[in-house]
């Protein structure tokens, strides 16, 4: 199992070339249905902000459209469990990247990212 970065998500939907080897197999296994990549919403969140602002080649309804035509992204909620999990996160003040990594940890997922913050927190595990 898997949780996405927002960056990553949209890499991999715009086909760019930043996304490394094995994110780009772990988001082509899940278009085959061969795993689950987790959204936070704040992704969803970010990614309206960054279509809204034209920093990709993307329309935010083929973001939509990508997750009602699969059943292997599955949007994960900001509730209390992961707010109450943000609270033990310390090493990072970034309120995004504490959701993403929230998420992550309450799932026992791996977060796809590039991030160096997530990356080097220890945090959780990533994979790019």
């Amino acid at each position: 199992m898997y949780a996405t970065d927002t960056h990553s998500f949209l890499w991999f939907l715009t086909n760019d070339g930043r996304l490394g080897t094995q994110a780009k197999e772990i988001f082509n296994a899940c278009d085959k249905g061969e795993t689950i990549i987790f959204i936070p919403s704040i992704v969803l969140m970010e990614s309206l902000v960054i279509c809204e602002d034209k920093r990709v080649k993307l329309e935010f309804t083929e973001v939509l459209q990508k997750l009602e035509n699969s059943f292997n992204y599955v949007v994960y909620p900001l509730d209390t469990d992961v707010v109450l999990e943000c609270s033990k996160i310390e090493k990072i003040r970034d309120p995004h990247d504490r959701i993403i990594i929230s998420t992550a940890r309450l799932l026992n997922a791996k977060v796809i990212t590039k991030d160096d913050k997530i990356v080097k927190s220890g945090l959780v595990e990533t994979v790019f």
